[in-house]
């Protein structure tokens, strides 16, 4: 009992990150080994009561609880889009983009290459103009087949110089998540673990979890030429809804050597 009262006034060093995982009720999961930070935060709305003359309340209440997590991630997954998002997710049939230059000699969208589903989102020519390529051989235009094989037709207005072609294609490791229109971020149960020390050298594991958090649907890539980016997420903390009193635990346990 002496060990347990100890922790519970042990005075801790809140030094690291650690790791956290969350799980939805699909059984989706997002591990977060490589976080830069995490906040957790539980407010709490009073309201006031007056009565009689008296300038001060006579009783204080509190009519609201909130509570939210926010995690400032290393790296950046699918996963991620997952929990914040509404998605579906597809491992075959999938596409990638390309961004490839050709001549009016090109025979190929990649030399030596042939591909399959091929759809152009936008070929430029030479001198800037927007070209809409046939997907059929035409004589009097530039077409790009379903493979890849390019034709300059015999009467098409074709320019010297380089085309920039911007195009999709079948390609088998690919992985897609689709975000959804009408669809809402699952519940998921939050579990965060860190080891730290307290302030007499002593280790430390302090872990965080609540039951059933939702993220706020917020979901952002940032690309920049001159730094790298962090994504965020941040979830919202649900009533446990489950019987449960508890919505959110902290618990701190002293380490063996």
């Amino acid at each position: 009992m002496s060990t347990v009262s100890n922790l519970l006034n042990k005075g801790i060093l809140l030094h690291g990150i650690g790791d956290g995982v969350l799980n939805t009720v699909s059984n989706k999961v997002l591990e977060m080994r490589t976080s830069q930070t995490m906040k957790m935060d539980i407010t709490s709305t009073t309201e006031d009561v007056f009565g009689g003359d008296g300038l001060f309340p006579i009783y204080t209440y509190i009519s609201k609880k909130d509570g939210s997590i926010e995690i400032d991630m290393a790296e950046f997954s699918l996963a991620q889009i997952g929990i914040a998002q509404g998605t579906a997710i597809t491992t075959t049939g999938n596409k990638k983009s390309y961004h490839v230059f050709i001549t009016k000699n090109s025979t190929k969208l990649i030399s030596g290459t042939t591909l399959t589903g091929v759809n152009v989102f936008a070929m430029v020519a030479p001198d800037g103009t927007n070209i809409v390529p046939a997907t059929a051989t035409d004589a009097s235009k530039i077409s790009v087949a379903s493979d890849g094989t390019v034709a300059f037709g015999a009467s098409a207005s074709v320019q010297d110089g380089e085309y920039s072609v911007y195009f999709e294609a079948d390609y088998d490791d690919t992985v897609q998540a689709s975000m959804l229109k009408d669809a809402m971020p699952e519940v998921a149960s939050f579990y965060w673990s860190f080891k730290t020390e307290s302030s007499a050298g002593e280790k430390i594991q302090v872990d965080i979890m609540a039951r059933r958090v939702r993220c706020d649907g917020k979901f952002s890539i940032e690309t920049a030429r001159d730094k790298a980016t962090v994504p965020k997420l941040t979830v919202k903390i649900l009533d446990p809804g489950d019987g449960h009193d508890d919505f959110a635990v902290v618990r701190v346990s002293k380490l063996k050597d």
